[in-house]
C-alpha cells in the first residue's frame, strides 16, 4: 500500500507542501487531479470527479474496510465479486482485486457454509419491460420458530431490477400472505403479473420451489444465525439489504429508476400467472 505517496497527495491538497525530491514532486503532481481532501481525509475522484472513494490509508483501515463489505450484515458475505464491487464502491488502495480474494478465500464462514457450484439448469426467461411491472413470489420454510414466532418467509422479487422484499411470516396461510401482499401493493402500488412457483398457499398446486432470491437469503443467513438457528428474523433485513446493493455501482440507478417508475404508474390490475413446469 503506497502509503507514503497518499501522505504526500493529502499534504499537497490540504496545504500545498511538496516533497524534496523533483521525482516525487512530478508525481503528486501528476496524480493530484484524481484527488481531493474532505474532512480530514484524502479521497479518489477519478480524472472527471466521477467518483468520491476514501483512500485507505493504513493496514488497520483496510481491515476495518473488508469487514465492512464482506463481514458484516449488508455484506452478506458475498463471493470475490460482489466484495470487490461494494468495496470500490466507496474505497480506494492499489491492491483492492488481491486483497479481497485473499479475504474471501480465507474467511472460515464462506468456507462451511457456501455450496458446492452445480451445473445450473436451463431456464426460460421472461421479457420484462419496466420496474415493478412483473412480481415474482415464494415462501422459505419452514424455518426455526423465532422468538416473535415467525417459521416462515415471504420473498418478492422486482423481475426488472432484481429488487427483492422479504418478510417474516408466522403461517403459510393465504390470509397471512394475501395480507402482505396487498400491503406492499398499496404501498409501492399495482403490478401487471405475480408469478408464483406452484406454492398450495396460492393455487393449490404442489410444494414450494427455491428460487435464487430464496438461495441467497438463506446463505447469507446461515452465516449470521445463532448455534439454535432461531434468529434468523433479526437479520433478515439487513441480508435483503445486502442482497439489493450487492451490486453497488448499478444500486442508485436501480433505485432511482424504481422509485421514479412507482411514482408515475398508474392503477394496474393484478393477474397471477403460474409458472409452468
Amino acid at each position: 500500500m503506497e502509503t507514503s505517496v497518499f501522505n504526500q497527495l493529502y499534504a499537497f491538497l490540504a496545504n500545498g507542501e511538496l516533497p524534496k525530491s523533483d521525482s516525487q514532486r512530478r508525481k503528486i503532481r501528476r496524480m493530484a487531479p484524481k484527488y481531493t481532501t474532505k474532512d480530514g481525509r484524502l479521497f479518489y475522484t477519478g480524472p472527471s470527479y466521477q467518483y468520491m472513494r476514501s483512500v485507505i490509508m493504513s493496514a488497520e483501515e483496510k481491515r476495518i474496510a473488508l469487514m465492512e463489505c464482506h463481514d458484516n450484515p449488508g455484506g452478506n458475505h458475498n463471493g470475490v465479486r460482489g466484495t470487490r464491487d461494494r468495496v470500490v464502491a466507496g474505497y480506494y488502495w492499489p491492491t483492492i482485486t488481491q486483497d479481497v480474494e485473499e479475504w474471501v478465500k480465507s474467511c472460515h464462514r464462506c468456507q462451511l457454509n457456501d455450496p458446492i457450484k452445480t451445473v445450473a439448469r436451463v431456464l426460460h426467461p421472461i421479457k420484462v419491460k419496466e420496474p415493478w411491472e412483473v412480481l415474482g413470489m415464494d415462501l422459505i420454510g419452514p424455518l426455526p420458530e423465532t422468538r416473535e414466532g415467525n417459521k416462515y418467509i415471504l420473498t418478492m422479487t422486482d423481475l426488472f431490477t432484481k429488487w427483492v422484499i422479504a418478510e417474516p411470516l408466522k403461517t403459510k396461510t393465504a390470509a397471512e400472505v394475501s395480507a402482505i401482499l396487498t400491503t406492499k401493493l398499496y404501498t409501492f402500488g399495482m403490478v401487471r403479473k405475480i408469478i408464483t412457483d406452484q406454492g398450495k398457499e396460492f393455487v393449490n398446486q404442489v410444494k414450494v420451489c427455491e428460487s435464487r432470491t430464496n438461495q441467497n437469503i438463506k446463505r447469507a443467513l446461515r452465516k449470521y444465525v445463532n448455534s439454535k438457528h432461531n434468529d434468523w428474523d433479526v437479520h433478515l433485513a439487513a441480508v435483503v439489504y445486502g442482497i439489493n446493493t450487492a451490486k453497488q455501482v448499478f444500486f442508485h440507478c436501480y433505485l432511482e429508476l424504481l422509485v421514479t417508475c412507482l411514482i408515475m404508474k398508474h392503477f394496474k390490475t393484478v393477474f397471477i400467472v403460474l409458472k409452468t413446469q
